[in-house]
């Protein structure tokens, strides 16, 4: 079932804070930044570092907030977003899970099991 819910993991500044954003992706080594011209005559022009690809976000950002990010309102937030992804990543994503066989690391195709071991153990 899809729930229409995207996960994305974003940092909005103004433009000429490029360096910051820059920063983040060189060290989280994962996601894109893209600009974005002003929006009202009054707002400055805005660059965004995002990452919205689920394994990179569970493998990368995830375990450098649980460590960075202090306690806050925001923490709270990131705290619930947190468990809707990772129940997300457990139940519904997906992803390449390997064959139930100890030792092959084939897709799974039907029953848990890769193609090989499922014809070996249902026949053709």
């Amino acid at each position: 079932m899809h729930t229409g819910r995207r996960f994305a993991f974003r940092v909005s500044l103004a433009a000429c804070d490029l360096a910051s954003c820059e920063l983040l992706r060189t060290w989280l080594g994962v996601g894109t930044i893209t600009h974005a011209p002003r929006r009202a005559e009054h707002y400055d022009d805005e660059v965004t570092y995002a990452v919205q690809a689920i394994p990179d976000l569970v493998e990368v950002v995830v375990p450098f907030l649980d460590e960075h990010l202090p306690p806050s309102y925001k923490r709270e937030q990131y705290v619930a977003w947190r468990a809707d992804l990772m129940a997300y990543w457990d139940d519904r994503a997906r992803r390449r899970r390997p064959c139930t066989v100890a030792g092959c690391d084939e897709p799974r195709r039907a029953r848990g099991l890769c193609r090989r071991h499922y014809y070996a153990a249902y026949g053709r």
